[in-house]
Order: structure tokens, then C-alpha cells, then sequence
């Protein structure tokens, strides 16, 4: 598992180990598809409820802790892709990875596009994510309509992702929509 902790102090290993055991109890609650409640949290991790707080101050703080490894992740895709010979073609592949990552984990995507991240961590990892991407973009910058950020085309993703959540069958056909809408013609 991929942490950023470019912003977490150092803990205890008592403290650290009671950190793993809430996000991992967190991931199983968000996996068998239960909402995250700190006090659930606490039950299944094994903890009391005021150590679950004194990590993750609210669910939104929590939320945003489990979905740091994505951010790290995609930074490193984008940077990649950035690096890649054949530029467009990783381009619409780091695209088409994005949202398959945005239909696999809502969570993450609200974090991408919300602009009330909570956590000083999560600011840090989206706004390096956006740096990678807008590099990425800006290699290829002929490609696509001036009128669009990178920012423009992350938020457009994300809401692709909520689509196809709704109509799996039909992501690939959002996926081409997407770029027919964002190249410059």
C-alpha cells in the first residue's frame, strides 16, 4: 500500500498501528458497502472511538486518508505518460486509466473535484496530481480545445465516472464522447 507522508508527523508505533487498523477497517466497512461511520469504525477496528478521532477527525478526513494511495498513483501515471514517446497515445490511455479509477472508487473522485479538502495531505496530493496532469496536457497542448484546463478535463472525468457507474455498459462510448469534446477540431 502507497502513503504519502509528506505531512504526517511521526507516530508512535502504538499510534501508527492504531492508524492501519482504522483505514484498514474502514476499507472492509467501504468494500461490503457500509457507510463509514467513525463509531462502526471503531468497533471494527478494535479501538475506542476518541483514538479514531484523534486520527481522522471526521468521516471527510477519513475518507480522504483512504484515497491518498490513488493520488500518489495516478501523479506517478501521469508523470509516465509525460515521459512517453508517443505522447497522444499515452495521453488518452492515462485518460481512459483515470476513469476507470473514478468508476472504481467514487470516493476518490469527489476528492479530486472537491474544492473543501480537509486534510492539508489531500490539498498537497491534488494539487500535485494536477501539476502532473496539466504537464502531461501541455505536451500535447495542439491536440486540445484551448478553451479547456487540465483542471476542465479532470472535473469532466470525474463526472464520466459517475456516469458510468450508472451505465457500465456504456463507458467506452463516454470515453470517445469525451474526446471527440475535447480535441481541438
Amino acid at each position: 500500500m502507497l502513503h504519502y507522508s509528506g505531512f504526517m508527523p511521526a507516530l508512535r508505533r502504538d499510534a501508527l498501528r492504531n492508524r492501519e487498523r482504522i483505514l484498514d477497517a474502514a476499507r472492509v466497512l467501504r468494500s461490503d458497502g457500509d457507510a463509514l461511520l467513525l463509531n462502526a469504525v471503531a468497533h471494527r477496528a478494535g479501538v475506542g472511538v476518541g483514538t479514531v478521532y484523534r486520527h481522522f477527525p471526521s468521516i471527510e478526513a477519513l475518507t480522504e486518508a483512504l484515497v491518498e494511495h490513488r493520488f500518489v498513483e495516478m501523479t506517478e501515471a501521469a508523470k509516465e505518460a509525460a515521459d512517453s514517446t508517443s505522447e497522444f497515445v499515452a495521453i488518452r490511455r492515462f485518460i481512459a486509466q483515470s476513469l476507470q479509477t473514478f468508476i472504481d472508487d467514487p470516493d476518490f473522485a469527489r476528492a479530486v473535484v472537491s474544492s473543501t479538502a480537509v486534510r492539508e495531505e489531500t490539498r498537497a496530493l491534488r494539487a500535485d496530481l494536477f501539476d502532473a496532469f496539466s504537464g502531461l496536457i501541455g505536451r500535447s497542448a495542439q491536440h486540445f480545445r484551448s478553451d479547456l484546463e487540465p483542471a476542465d478535463i479532470m472535473i469532466l472525468l470525474c463526472g464520466l465516472g459517475y456516469s458510468a457507474r450508472l451505465r457500465p455498459e456504456r463507458s467506452a462510448h463516454y470515453l470517445d464522447a469525451l474526446f471527440e469534446g475535447i480535441l481541438a477540431r
